[in-house]
């Protein structure tokens, strides 16, 4: 088989859902590609295995609001 299965990344169902849930409160794409970093997977991960929220993340501005 070719390229990498889930189970290289995303090891369980608790780390999926902790994945999905971090990304689906980050507030920019910086802090997203923070989440992605500290999981230790790829861009192509995230947007093959969760398209959906990757469609949102699209959506997020680059930087984090400032506070204020």
């Amino acid at each position: 088989m070719d390229g990498q299965s889930d189970d290289d990344y995303m090891i369980s169902g608790r780390d999926r859902n902790s994945f999905f849930l971090e990304i689906k409160s980050a507030t920019s794409k910086k802090r997203v590609a923070e989440v992605i970093e500290w999981f230790e997977t790829t861009e192509k991960y995230f947007a093959e295995n969760f398209p959906d929220l990757a469609k949102e993340v699209a959506d997020l501005p680059d930087e984090p609001p400032t506070p204020g």
